[in-house]
């Protein structure tokens, strides 16, 4: 398993990525999901961690107009967790 570091290293420009590619790259990190609700699309991850009774879950913004869009909120955010974790 890849530590955090070589994860954020390995991490490639999100913007440039399609929904799978989003989706693939999320998976490392845990369980995303993408969801429409009832005027756009939602997208958020449960965060593997190594604690016991812990839980750690990012989420994009509600209401986005494409799943890619909301999918790419979250991972911009996980990465952006990950970062400040490891400073």
């Amino acid at each position: 398993m890849l530590t955090v570091l070589q994860k954020l290293s390995k991490a490639t420009k999100v913007e440039e990525l399609t929904l799978e590619e989003h989706l693939q790259e999320m998976r490392f990190y845990g369980k995303p999901r993408v969801s429409l609700m009832s005027n756009g699309w939602y997208s958020c991850i449960e965060m593997n961690t190594n604690t016991t009774g812990t839980t750690f879950e990012v989420k994009s913004d509600f209401d986005h107009p494409t799943p890619t869009l909301a999918a790419k909120q979250c991972h911009e955010r996980i990465l952006n967790a990950l970062k400040e974790l490891t400073k």
